[in-house]
């Protein structure tokens, strides 16, 4: 599948969905000092692993997992503090959070290659993961997926601004993920994320919004927030060969607003890995 870019046209996502997706097996999935809540349904031969944005439990796939159906098996989970998983009580690092996100594939989709599918944070996770374990990833579906340099590229250009949207965003978040947000943004802040690194190159399937909004709560969601947030999806995009990229005229959540953009882009990326070998 050749790269293509057609139009059809962030903020980190903080609603608090909690709810499990309907008629789907629950799991617990053991951690140190906690367990995570998976959810899996289809019986499918393609594993497809979702990992949810900030904040976000697994009832935000319903819908696309509902139209997937029986064509793959599904899993979905809440992280560590959301949902029905457990917490010890501690925030939690990105490489924690690959560190169970392994674990969960590890339970459900043992010793095999999955599709995963991360929209906003989850998407930054989906492609660390892959970074990390490439081995593991058969392709990539990317749902307006977060970027591990962007907060260095908006601070650039409207640094006051992402600092007020920070305190913002924490005076309304619940003390257990205001702390994950904290600890968050000082590793996205960091040097390190500059520096360029290698993606597995799988078949890929990126889905951006460019709404913008009328009355913007942060950065991300004013004109010049927006086009720096499609210049570093494209920028993510060139590092794959093959793969589709398409703009959505929708708001940060694309799953929710056209879940069948997102399971029909999850097919597309399912067919290429199988015509890649």
């Amino acid at each position: 599948m050749r790269k293509s870019v057609s139009i059809k046209g962030w903020v980190l996502s903080v609603g608090l969905m909690f709810a499990s997706m309907a008629h789907a097996a629950g799991v617990q999935v053991d951690r140190k000092g906690y367990s995570l809540q998976a959810e899996q349904q289809g019986q499918g031969a393609v594993a497809v692993v979702f990992e949810s944005g900030f904040g976000q439990g697994a009832a935000v796939w319903k819908d696309v997992v509902a139209d997937l159906g029986a064509e793959c098996r599904c899993i979905a989970y809440a992280r560590a503090g959301l949902g029905g998983s457990g917490t010890d009580g501690k925030p939690k690092t990105i490489g924690q959070h690959l560190q169970d996100l392994a674990a969960v594939m590890d339970a459900l989709a043992p010793d095999r290659k999955v599709i995963l599918v991360g929209h906003s944070y989850g998407g930054l996770l989906a492609t660390e993961f892959a970074r990390a374990h490439p081995e593991r990833v058969q392709g990539l579906v990317l749902v307006d997926p977060a970027t591990m340099d962007q907060r260095h590229a908006f601070k650039q250009a409207d640094g006051e601004r992402v600092l007020a949207d920070d305190k913002a965003l924490l005076s309304v978040l619940p003390p257990n993920m205001a702390e994950d947000y904290k600890l968050l943004i000082a590793q996205l802040d960091s040097a390190a994320t500059t520096t360029p690194r290698p993606l597995p190159d799988v078949p890929v399937a990126l889905l951006t919004s460019t709404q913008v909004a009328a009355e913007p709560f942060v950065f991300e969601e004013t004109a010049q927030g927006k086009a720096l947030w499609k210049r570093q999806h494209a920028a993510l995009f060139a590092g794959f060969s093959r793969g589709t990229h398409r703009y959505f005229a929708t708001g940060h959540n694309i799953h929710r607003e056209d879940p069948k953009a997102v399971s029909d882009a999850i097919r597309s990326v399912v067919a290429a890995s199988r015509a890649g070998g």
